[in-house]
Order: structure tokens, then C-alpha cells, then sequence
């Protein structure tokens, strides 16, 4: 440990060389925090990609890396991932309570959500500062996901978690809905508390514009096809001249193949390094948020389908981040529109690049992470 620099700890169950979004964003904030701090990584198994070895990762060998052991469940029923997460949070817990002192810094994300709560109790015993990256807001995004607790024990969990919220010394949030539902959260056990917005990046060295396709209007989802994204009423609003192709897997994967529809189309899996081409593929690319959900997450895949040049179809609560994105940039469609023309596409997703490379490029939003931590 180089004793000059403060310790900083992060804590998520996902990390490189795991290619989910939640683990590149830490792995790029643990590089881009070395010279501040000597950075030290709780973190879960590879879980994505086991074929994927630790030497894939092109993570700094400054920056120490501590696995827990990986479980063997089925993360797509309920009953797999409840119990995952209550024993990756006790095994996460247990690592961070033998390794982590009182002058740490320690920034954790909210994946586990029950780590949540462990965390916060720790560091009340512990007294190190936290911060916390909030991805998902639990109970609430739970319960607008389908998942329905009955009323008495859901009015408890949400006590628990709302005080285990309020123990951070700061929050940082990924817009300005959710920063509302942060504050409102808060208020009763910590009315003071510092809450910072810093929202997801866009890949723009990695993402680049590709010129439009040609023949019909072709609009595309890549990402988790779960249960909280609404793409059965997006297949069965779709219009019979446009083309809808849906990149990834989840549990409703099976669920949508079955719907009779002809101009749909499934490409199934993809890796982080092809998205560029895939999304050079579409005319304009889908963005879901169920209703429920306002305040609850902000869909990181927009900032990625800026930096490709591609124009935003959103589907989700009015006046949540993305909605105001990209009805204050003129960079998409907050409803289905009543035309589609492809001129005007070409011209949104032009202006979409723009404000990825002034606004949402890796290197703002992490000079902003160095700034607040």
C-alpha cells in the first residue's frame, strides 16, 4: 500500500472482466481514482462470461482486486436470485468488514441492494466515510418490477432501507428524478444529506457513427430483455412497416419469440466490443422505463446509442431523465411518432452525437467522480 495516498475501497458485486455496464463504469472509476487514492476492489466472481479469465481484465496491477467465492443459481427466478443476493451480500460483508479501517474512504454501488443495508451498518460501526453510487433504488424499483411484497412487510423494508440510504455521507444519483426520490427518501432520518448528480458516459471513442441503413425504417433494443422493460407492448404497438430487431437475452426472451409478429427479429447475446456496429445497424434505438419507475434508474444504454449518432425512440414516465434528455435536446421521440421519416432521424442522431462528445464523454463524467470523491 503506498501510504501517502488515502485508501479508497470499492464495493459491487460486478467487475471487470465482467462486461456488464455496472462493472466497466467501476472499473474505469477505480483507474481514474489511482492518483488520488490507493484503490483496493471488493467485488463478486466473474459472472457473465466464465470463459473470461482475470487476465482479460486490463485493470492497473496497482489497483488490488479481492473476489469473493461465485455461486451457482439462476438469477432469472425469484426464488435463485433472492437467495443470491442474501449470500453474495453476506460473503461481500464479510470481506469488507475484515479488510476495511476507520480513516477508509469506501464507494459502493447498489448492486446488491441488500448490501445496502450491511454497508451502512458497518460503517456506523466502523465510522469510515461512505459514498454511494445509486444505480437502483430498493425497495421502490422492486415493486414497480412486478415483485409484490405484501403491504406491512413492504411499509418495514422500505423503513429499513431508507435509513440504511440516510447513513451515507453522500449519495450520488444518475438524474434529476431520481435526485427527487433520493431527497424525498431521506428526509425523515437525514434532511441534510449531500445529494450529487453524475450521470452515465457515452463511449464516443469506442462508439462511432455509421452511416444509416437502407430499405425500411429499422428500430432496435439491446440490452436485458427482463421483466421491467414493456417490450410485448412494444412489439404490439409496432407498425407493420418498421422493422424491430432486439439484441440480448432475459427471462422474457422466450415469452417475446412466441408472439406472432413478422418484422420482428432476435439476434440473441452480444459482447460490449460489437456494440458500434450493432448499433450502426438501426435507424433509432429503443429506450424503455416501465411507469413505475420514475426516479428509480436511468437506462445507461441511452448514452452509448448518443455516441453511435443514433436518434432515441423513449418509452417511459414523462418528465424522468431520459424523457427530459431528449426532449431538451432534440435528439429523439419521448412517445411513438405519428410518422417516421428517416431525414429527420439522420438529423436527431447528428445532434445526439453532439451532445454525447460536449456533454456525456467518459472523460467529463469521470473528471467529475475525482472532483466530488
Amino acid at each position: 500500500m503506498n501510504s501517502s495516498k488515502p485508501r479508497l475501497w470499492i464495493i459491487s458485486e460486478l467487475f471487470p472482466p465482467d462486461e456488464s455496464s455496472t462493472s466497466y463504469i467501476l472499473g474505469e472509476i477505480a483507474k481514474i481514482m489511482l492518483p488520488k487514492y490507493d484503490v483496493n476492489v471488493i467485488c463478486g466472481p466473474i459472472v457473465y462470461d466464465k470463459n473470461k479469465s482475470l487476465s482479460d481484465s486490463k485493470l492497473p496491477d496497482e489497483i488490488k482486486i479481492y473476489r469473493i467465492k461465485g455461486l451457482n443459481l439462476d438469477k432469472n427466478t425469484i426464488f435463485g436470485k433472492i437467495i443470491s443476493f442474501i449470500l453474495i451480500t453476506y460473503r461481500l460483508h464479510k470481506m469488507a468488514k475484515s479488510k476495511i479501517s476507520r480513516n477508509d474512504k469506501v464507494l459502493m454501488v447498489t448492486n446488491p441492494a441488500t448490501l445496502i443495508v450491511a454497508i451502512s451498518r458497518l460503517k456506523r460501526d466502523v465510522g469510515f466515510s461512505l459514498d454511494i453510487l445509486v444505480h437502483d433504488v430498493f425497495p421502490e424499483n422492486a415493486h414497480a418490477g412486478g415483485i409484490m411484497f405484501p403491504s406491512a412487510f413492504y411499509h418495514k423494508l422500505k423503513k429499513i432501507f431508507d435509513k440504511a440510504y440516510s447513513r451515507a455521507d453522500r449519495l450520488i444519483v444518475l438524474g434529476r428524478d431520481m435526485e427527487e426520490v433520493l431527497r424525498e427518501k431521506t428526509l425523515r432520518y437525514s434532511p441534510n444529506i449531500k445529494i450529487s448528480i453524475i450521470e452515465n458516459w457515452a463511449d464516443i471513442e469506442n462508439i462511432t457513427p455509421e452511416p444509416f441503413p437502407t430499405g425500411p425504417i429499422k428500430l432496435q433494443y439491446a440490452g436485458n430483455i427482463g421483466r421491467v422493460q414493456g417490450l410485448p407492448k412494444v412489439i404490439h404497438h409496432l407498425p407493420d412497416n418498421i422493422e424491430f430487431h432486439i439484441y440480448g437475452t432475459g427471462a422474457l426472451e422466450n415469452k417475446l419469440k412466441k408472439i406472432d409478429a413478422k418484422n420482428v427479429f432476435f439476434h440473441g447475446a452480444y459482447r460490449r466490443s460489437e456494440q458500434s456496429d450493432i448499433l450502426g445497424q438501426c435507424d433509432i434505438a429503443l429506450v424503455t422505463l416501465s411507469d413505475g419507475m420514475y426516479g428509480l434508474g436511468v437506462p445507461s444504454k441511452t448514452y452509448n446509442i448518443l455516441a453511435s449518432g443514433r436518434p432515441v425512440l423513449f418509452l417511459g414516465p414523462e418528465n424522468s431523465e431520459i424523457y427530459r434528455l431528449v426532449k431538451e435536446k432534440g435528439i429523439g421521440y419521448s412517445n411513438w411518432p405519428q410518422k417516421w421519416d428517416r431525414e429527420e432521424l439522420k438529423e436527431m442522431g447528428a445532434k445526439a452525437r453532439k451532445v454525447a462528445e460536449e456533454e456525456y464523454s467518459e472523460d467529463i463524467i469521470l473528471q467529475k467522480f475525482v472532483q466530488l470523491i
